[in-house]
């Protein structure tokens, strides 16, 4: 059985993913598939090139160092300076491993809405450093605040737009079975819904009639993603973790916030660790515990560097 790992977006609550991911590399855990979407993206990166804590420190960056903030708008009249994050901090401030990357034997993915088509694309890169920044800088391009990334002549945007949760593409890829990593406590609450925006998107995006309708249709694509899900997690092919804590806003810029999702994401894969073990090995997995529970967080990360194997998960 080939096992896929999925890895939603959600800006600064990404963090919890960094956590959850952190602990799988402490353990070794390396799926043959991954696909990230917007954040997710950021989060695969660090975790194919197997670098722990990489992503949370990027993530809770000091707000001097921030690509997103007030400092931004001063200083390139964007609140959010994907430029900075993409191609700044991957060889100064939080340098990226691109040989191990190359190297890992991991088929990773990153999922970008094409404003042309409105439709998901889904991007890989195996040798070049620029191609591969490039993709990941057009699925975290989020609508509005960002401009569309160019690839091979088209134009892109963040691919949480078309596909918030790429299951389907997954299982078109081969897999048997996903792992999900979700940032928001409750499936059912909706992502930005930017049908309320429709007049601002209408205008920015006059020259792409397909992206606005993709825009106008998220709320229902995620809503078939999400019943996807369910299905799969009802058949044991599906493996979902999300906060059990209530979660911090996208942008949020609380360190002490960011840190304490972080620690959540941390810990409740720590408790879950042996449940996602023997279901990797094909046995059910249990119901997760009570939101009460899983908020005790015991397990906290002396430090973000860890031992790393090569341990590749093959269920």
């Amino acid at each position: 059985m080939k096992t896929g790992l999925i890895l939603e977006g959600g800006a600064v609550r990404g963090i919890f993913t960094a956590g959850v991911l952190d602990r799988l590399m402490e353990n070794g855990i390396y799926y043959p598939y991954v696909c990230g979407v917007s954040a997710g993206g950021g989060n695969a990166m660090s975790y194919v090139s197997r670098q722990i804590g990489r992503t949370a420190r990027q993530i809770n960056a000091p707000k001097s160092e921030s690509y997103f903030g007030f400092k931004q708008f001063v200083e390139v009249h964007k609140i959010i300076n994907l430029d900075k994050m993409a191609f700044e901090y991957p060889y100064k401030q939080f340098p990226f491993d691109f040989d191990t990357y190359f190297k890992s034997g991991i088929d990773v993915e990153y999922a970008c809405t094409c404003c042309e088509t409105g439709k998901a694309e889904f991007f890989s890169e195996s040798s070049d450093e620029q191609k591969l920044l490039t993709i990941v800088k057009a699925t975290c391009s989020v609508p509005m605040l960002c401009d569309p990334v160019e690839i091979n002549g088209k134009h892109y945007l963040d691919g949480s737009i078309a596909d918030s949760i790429p299951i389907q593409h997954a299982l078109d890829m081969g897999c048997d079975r996903v792992v999900i990593v979700m940032t928001k406590p409750d499936a059912n609450v909706p992502p930005t819904n930017y049908a309320k925006f429709r007049q601002v998107i209408s205008h920015m995006y006059k020259d792409y009639p397909a992206f606005i309708e993709a825009c106008m249709e998220r709320v229902d694509n995620y809503n078939r993603n999400i019943a996807l899900m369910d299905k799969l997690q009802a058949e044991g092919k599906a493996f979902v973790i999300r906060p059990q804590i209530p979660t911090i806003s996208k942008f949020e810029q609380d360190s002490r916030k960011i840190m304490e999702l972080y620690r959540h994401g941390y810990t409740l894969m720590d408790k879950r660790l042996l449940e996602l073990v023997e279901w990797n090995e094909g046995k059910p997995a249990a119901e997760p515990a009570g939101d009460s529970e899983l908020a005790k967080d015991q397990a906290v990360p002396s430090e973000f560097a860890g031992e790393e194997n090569v341990l590749l998960a093959s269920g």
